[in-house]
């Protein structure tokens, strides 16, 4: 290998790190929406990386097409995700149903979620994957209806009706009666 190539190689990786730097975060809330699952959305974002490595011939630099490019990649890998497990969470949710006394599970130390947050987010897991999806990239993400086009495939007009739909069902499950 070239003194070059090896330069250009090594540029390639400082600039994929600051990339990793860049967007980690958020794709990890996103995946974390969308799965509710903190582990799982670290092996997604860390899978959508792996194939930006391998598969981006641009440049490294976080740009709105890388950005797009991203999300859609990590979604991707959440429907992988979601489909290799439907078998284990299903058994999963047949055995939590047959407990009646559940503890949720301990979060750390000084960990507290209010009241609202926990139904809002038991809320947002009644939407199928395609709807969460759309209203966390909307909602939480701050997406446009056109980013989350680019983002999803979909025309900007099925973002609005999913969209318009999903909120209309997170409503009615956050209207419904208060858990005791």
């Amino acid at each position: 290998m070239t003194a070059s190539r090896k330069r250009s190689r090594a540029d390639r990786l400082v600039a994929f790190e600051a990339v990793v730097r860049h967007y980690e975060a958020q794709l990890l809330r996103y995946a974390a929406r969308l799965l509710n699952d903190p582990d799982a959305a670290q092996d997604v974002v860390q899978d959508s990386f792996i194939r930006l490595l391998h598969r981006w011939k641009g440049e490294m630099v976080p740009e709105g097409r890388m950005t797009n490019w991203l999300y859609r990649v990590a979604h991707n890998c959440a429907v992988d995700h979601v489909r290799k497990s439907a078998r284990h969470s299903l058994l999963h949710r047949r055995a939590s149903e047959e407990q009646s006394d559940s503890v949720p599970p301990n979060r750390g130390e000084g960990f507290e979620i209010s009241d609202a947050a926990a139904r809002a987010a038991a809320a947002l897991q009644t939407l199928d994957l395609r709807e969460r999806q759309l209203v966390v990239l909307r909602i939480y993400e701050e997406q446009s209806y056109k980013e989350i086009s680019a983002i999803t495939g979909l025309a900007v007009g099925n973002v609005g009706y999913i969209l318009h739909h999903a909120m209309k069902k997170l409503a009615q499950a956050l209207e419904g009666p208060t858990p005791s």
